[in-house]
């Protein structure tokens, strides 16, 4: 990604760098606010080395509070308004006022998106349901929506609130969601998915990803466990400490370019309107 980087870094921030230097050879990434940093991540989001579409998977993680979701939403946000991609973004908790501010319509089946005409859309089964007939109303509306999202030329994004909430609720809730990190991009499906931790999710979303992002842990065991996300753990892990809370800074990582920063959203989130499209517009291929 083409940026510059802060002008100016805080004098916190220079004084923890200075242990940046188990390995000679490795460069810790600079500090670029997101409002400089967006605009590139979203021209390369889902585009391979000549500028063709080629979906990306996106992993955040993050615990609870951190401001993954502010920032999940600003991802996607920005992307429906830049490519005018199809998107739908999957929701399991009983509330959440972030969500609210990508300004999205919500509704808990693909009919009713079908019907409102809808290219970007937030599904959310809300139910006063309890217990184990609450996950398993969840499980029944999100399996069959990812068993109709399912088709060639589908072409959107695909995002989970709490990828690993999802995974747990039944064997074939946690087969679909690695069917999708797995063979989405074959039919133009971008996964982009929330968790709390690491530890227990299915390996394909770390290893089919190609965009990682890591917001700061709570405790010394996932710190490690976030900065072996990124490559070495003598190098990395002094990145994650770095990392401000107070801020909600977080590490952006890209494969295919090898390039990271770390980031803060500086940017307002507000709610924005999305275009609508003819019926089974997945079906054509229309979205990028």
């Amino acid at each position: 990604m083409t940026v510059q980087p802060a002008d100016v870094e805080p004098e916190e921030q220079r004084a923890r760098t200075s242990s940046w230097q188990s390995d000679p050879n490795f460069r810790p990434p600079e500090r670029v606010p997101w409002s400089e940093l967006g605009p590139s991540f979203i021209q390369e989001w889902g585009r391979d080395e000549k500028g063709h579409p080629d979906p990306e998977h996106v992993e955040i993680v993050g615990p609870t509070g951190s401001g993954k979701t502010y920032l999940m939403c600003t991802m996607l946000q920005e992307r429906v308004a830049a490519r005018n991609s199809g998107a739908v973004l999957i929701c399991t908790k009983p509330a959440d006022k972030t969500i609210g501010l990508l300004g999205w319509p919500v509704v808990d089946s693909l009919t009713a998106a079908r019907d409102r005409k809808l290219r970007a859309f937030v599904f959310w089964p809300k139910t006063s349901r309890m217990g184990t007939a609450r996950k398993q109303y969840q499980e029944q509306k999100i399996t069959g929506l990812l068993h109709e999202l399912w088709r060639p030329d589908a072409n959107m994004i695909v995002a989970f609130d709490e990828v690993g909430y999802v995974e747990s609720l039944s064997g074939e809730s946690r087969a679909l969601v690695q069917q999708y990190w797995r063979e989405g991009r074959s039919l133009g499906i971008t996964v982009c998915a929330m968790k709390q931790r690491p530890q227990g999710a299915l390996r394909d979303m770390h290893s089919e990803t190609y965009w990682t992002v890591a917001f700061k842990p709570k405790d010394r065991a996932d710190a490690e466990r976030f900065a072996e996300l990124f490559g070495a753990k003598r190098d990395w892990l002094p990145v994650i400490d770095s990392l401000s809370k107070a801020k909600r800074d977080f590490i952006i990582a890209h494969t295919r370019s090898e390039e990271s920063f770390i980031s803060w959203v500086d940017v307002p989130l507000k709610p924005r309107k999305t275009e609508r499209e003819t019926p089974h517009w997945w079906r054509r291929g229309t979205a990028s």
